[in-house]
């Protein structure tokens, strides 16, 4: 379809929805396939919220915020489940049930702390209801518009994505002079792993996630739209997300699903236990089957699946476990991955099991209070929503809720970049080491950075 074809079927959906639009519901207005939501990113709009999954053709681009729910210090996941309903009330079913309203958002690591810089402008939870929820989902494309809105409002918006379309000139905004600022500690790193190991080998507790973070700066603002395309085209099997609240913005590009429930059905994924990529497809493969076959990673994961699956006890039915790991491998890393699936029992929605299973073993530890403890101990900066559960849900409490790893916080000329390790009783300091700064590699080189990481593969 042409340009100028392709802005008029946009005008005429438009002035249909804005005509027959019902006072106080939501509008679903089906768009031109030549429209990709995701060129939004890179306009400067007023992007509060996004939601992609690259290698699914699905993307939720959130413009404008109409309203949220934020939670208070000390506040769960399913405190916000009244303010869900008072957004989004009950939808009547759609003729086009991919284009139905959805909240976006996300929660701290650890809601019972108060925030600390620089994540002071992040609530322990928000829920954000976009002016436009525009979705790409597989072949079909469109905006839901909240109740007080005019879809006509969307026009010159979409007009301006429909000129652009999907930058595929990556590097173009990148290399921005960025520099690193504030480094990993390396000697209290390592004396951390040091100590923790030694306490998990003394019996005090199974597993601990230290945690890290380095500080970057640009000689100009940080190209949100840019990073999040370098992020999709790089970690297509990932969860690319974002949120906004106020001058600062989470992004992410995370490999691990924290839950998904659609259609009654549940699915997560124990992910845990990593190796560095090879050169080639044989020392890749050498590489991963080495994972499979180390007697402490093994371990790291399956505290990791015994966790998740006590959280899901009570509220998934037929509960389906893979018998034994599989390797996932993304651009730089690979894991070993178990899915975990079952049947939601009635009543039980996306934010109650988002609540049972956060924060799993693979980015606390277990015992949780005590793993939660040593890394208050440990870590000398605010984690924020950096290993917290970001995501959507819909009107039925259902939804999709991903563990936010590979993440950095941007605020104008500045990210802050987050990574952390499974410590065990015989993780090695200088090899942890090597494994985090890995592991901070896939953001700094998105925005245009550099983190120095050993050329050396990562012993299991």
């Amino acid at each position: 379809m042409s340009l100028r074809c392709a802005v008029d079927e946009v005008a005429t959906a438009l002035a249909g929805g804005s005509r027959t639009r019902i006072s106080g519901a939501f509008t679903s207005i089906p768009l031109p396939s030549d429209f990709d939501p995701r060129s939004l990113l890179s306009l400067g709009a007023p992007v509060v919220a996004s939601y992609e999954r690259p290698d699914h053709g699905f993307a939720l681009v959130g413009i404008g915020e109409a309203a949220r729910i934020d939670l208070a210090v000390g506040e769960a996941p399913t405190a916000a489940r009244s303010g869900v309903r008072e957004l989004l009330g009950d939808v009547a079913t759609l003729d086009h049930p991919e284009l139905r309203p959805r909240l976006m958002g996300g929660f701290r690591f650890a809601p019972d702390d108060p925030a600390e810089a620089p994540w002071t402008r992040f609530s322990s939870g928000s829920l954000v209801l976009p002016r436009f929820l525009f979705v790409l989902d597989g072949e079909r494309v469109g905006v839901v518009v909240e109740p007080n809105t005019d879809p006509l409002d969307a026009q010159s918006l979409i007009e301006e994505g429909l000129e652009r379309g999907l930058t595929d000139d990556l590097g173009t905004e990148l290399g921005l002079g960025l520099r690193e600022v504030h480094s990993v500690d390396e000697t209290a790193w390592r004396d951390s792993v040091r100590t923790i190991a030694a306490e998990i080998r003394d019996g005090a507790y199974e597993k601990a996630v230290l945690a890290t973070s380095v500080e970057l700066e640009g000689e100009t603002e940080l190209p949100l739209g840019t990073t999040l395309a370098q992020l999709r085209a790089d970690y297509p099997d990932c969860h690319v997300a974002s949120f906004t609240a106020g001058d600062a913005t989470i992004v992410c590009a995370s490999p691990e699903l924290l839950i998904n429930l659609e259609g009654g059905r549940a699915r997560t994924l124990a992910l845990a236990a990593s190796q560095r990529r090879g050169h080639n497809p044989a020392e890749d493969c050498a590489l991963g089957s080495e994972l499979l076959a180390d007697a402490k990673s093994r371990v790291e994961h399956e505290v990791v699946v015994r966790e998740i699956v006590e959280g899901l006890e009570g509220a998934i039915d037929a509960l389906e476990v893979d018998s034994k790991p599989s390797v996932r491998r993304f651009r730089n890393i690979q894991h070993l991955a178990t899915e975990v699936a079952g049947s939601a029992r009635d009543g039980v929605d996306v934010l109650e099991l988002v609540e049972r299973l956060h924060p799993t073993p693979a980015v606390c530890g277990r015992p949780r209070d005590i793993a939660r403890r040593v890394i208050g101990e440990h870590e000398p900066f605010d984690r924020g929503w950096y290993s917290g559960p970001i995501g959507w849900l819909d009107a039925q409490g259902e939804g999709e809720f991903a563990v936010a790893l590979r993440t950095a916080l941007i605020s104008d000329r500045r990210a802050w970049l987050f990574a952390g390790n499974g410590i065990m009783g015989d993780s090695d300091p200088q090899v942890e080491l090597a494994e985090v700064r890995l592991k901070l590699r896939p953001l700094a080189e998105a925005l245009g950075g550099r983190v120095e990481t050993e050329a050396s593969a990562i012993p299991v």
